[in-house]
């Protein structure tokens, strides 16, 4: 047991494989407090005294009132990894950002992010039913960073995760292969709830993969809109492949920093050292729901930035299927309207199937491309909301001949598109006049629609979710 006034770094440093070091409830250790290397493969457990919540739920602020509590009050992080650091887990401490210290650039970093070779990297890490967060009036660069191998963070509340001017997330990382498991947590971040990439990675070679993204409420307080923190994304990828992102809640995404997209998927290269690996691709995207934002999701082949190179792989492979986009299409703090889904340059295979996005009144565009062509698009079976331009490509106009200059060969087939004309889209498409003709079976909870419904089903199966499959995911999310 280690109780107030005790030294934790000690303990640490001191602790053999297969160890557990209790920290008494209430108790406050304030510093820096790095996770030393270990030999052997057995786990060090470091917990408080009482648990007070099991295995598989969600730690929430009022549960960790009496948990210890490890506190930074300087730029660099509470709990942080020395070179490969592994085979660690941490379960139910409060993890914080001390109010009025220094910006934080990170208050749970495992791995630094500029390590160039795999053998130096943290492993097996858990950070199971914590209570991290950020100071209520000060800017911290994320709560949790990433960068290592077999790393999670699971039944766990990560709040006040905010800057003013620059990034942070709730989860990010750039230079580690993973693989990386975020499940069943609550993410309150400004920039993003959860990111990959952004930084470049500097080992050769690598990408962050084999990403879960499960059952998370991905949340922004309306309070914090005007400015208040610099919003970005809810979840984004710049460098990933093979990443699930499922049974999550996206609530409340504003246009701000960007333009309110709360899904971004771009594949961009920060400078030239890794522009000919960085790649998104293999990402699956199911049976989620985002809720209250300006945008609902903008798929980009690739980006580069401060000068350098194009990256060589574009966005590929990107499913979108079996989605709820509530009240989506208009920003929830100005009132602009938005764009559903928007695809941008040469990405490759990839399917918007199943969704359905609903608002009260009408967006800008159901579906807009720019840039240069895409290839093996599909947009099937999608209800959309009422939109001014529907599917529009830049310069080339609406239906048809958007599709034909920038998705050549699109399957697009069982979309319901009010408030468009039939004439200049491909057949086999519903144009209902306007939203109030598109029935839900209860609208709210349940978006998929009414059985008695011409738009029910089409040539290629039924139209709009499949409300079993996304409940089973979502329930007790939010």
């Amino acid at each position: 047991m280690v109780n107030a006034g005790g030294d934790l770094q000690a303990a640490l440093n001191s602790a053999q494989p297969g160890d557990e070091i209790v920290l008494a409830n209430g108790a406050t250790f304030t510093g820096n407090f790095t996770l030393p290397v270990k030999t052997g493969s057995a786990t060090i457990l470091v917990r408080s005294a009482t648990v007070p919540v099991s295995a598989g739920t969600r730690m929430t602020p009022s549960a960790a009132s009496n948990l210890a509590k490890i506190v930074t009050a300087s730029s660099d992080a509470a709990i942080k990894t020395n070179g490969a650091s592994s085979n660690w887990r941490f379960v139910a401490l409060d993890v914080s950002h001390k109010q009025g210290a220094a910006f934080n650039y990170g208050i749970v970093v495992l791995g630094r992010g500029d390590e160039k070779s795999l053998s130096v990297l943290p492993h097996n890490i858990v950070l199971d039913r914590m209570y991290i967060h950020g100071s209520t009036t000060d800017g911290n660069s994320r709560c949790v960073a990433f960068n290592g191998i077999a790393l999670a963070v699971i039944d766990s509340h990560l709040g006040e995760c905010h800057s003013k001017g620059s990034d942070a997330q709730g989860v990010g990382g750039w230079n580690g292969p993973g693989p990386f498991l975020i499940e069943n947590n609550r993410i309150e971040a400004s920039g993003q709830g959860v990111m990959f990439g952004g930084a470049d990675p500097w080992i050769t070679n690598v990408s962050p993969s084999d990403i879960t993204i499960r059952r998370n409420y991905i949340y922004k307080p309306m309070s914090w809109g005007n400015g208040v923190w610099t919003v970005k994304a809810a979840f984004e990828l710049k460098h990933g492949k093979r990443v699930l992102f499922e049974g999550n809640v996206i609530e409340n995404h504003w246009a701000d920093a960007q333009v309110g997209f709360a899904i971004l998927l771009q594949t961009l290269a920060d400078n030239n050292r890794s522009w000919a690996w960085t790649t998104v691709q293999d990402i699956m995207i199911r049976n989620n729901l985002i809720k209250n934002s300006t945008s609902g999701a903008n798929i980009l082949a690739r980006v580069a930035y401060n000068g350098g190179n194009l990256p060589t792989n574009p966005t590929s492979r990107v499913v979108l299927l079996n989605n709820v986009f509530e009240n989506v299409g208009r920003d929830p703090v100005k009132g602009n309207s938005g764009i559903a889904f928007q695809l941008l340059n040469d990405l490759v295979d990839v399917s918007l199937v199943n969704n359905t996005v609903t608002l009260s009144g009408n967006a800008s565009q159901a579906v807009m491309f720019d840039g240069k062509p895409t290839i093996r698009t599909t947009i099937v079976n999608n209800v959309f909301p009422g939109t001014s331009y529907g599917i529009f490509g830049s310069g080339k106009g609406m239906g048809t001949a958007a599709l034909t200059f920038y998705a050549p060969g699109a399957v697009v087939v069982g979309n319901v598109i009010p408030s468009q004309t039939a004439n200049v889209y491909p057949a086999g498409n519903f144009f209902p006049s306007s939203t109030s003709s598109v029935v839900f079976t209860s609208p709210g909870s349940d978006f998929s629609l009414v059985s008695s419904s011409p738009f029910y089903t089409s040539l290629l199966g039924r139209v709009g979710i499949a409300t079993s499959l996304l409940n089973g995911q979502i329930n007790g999310v939010r």
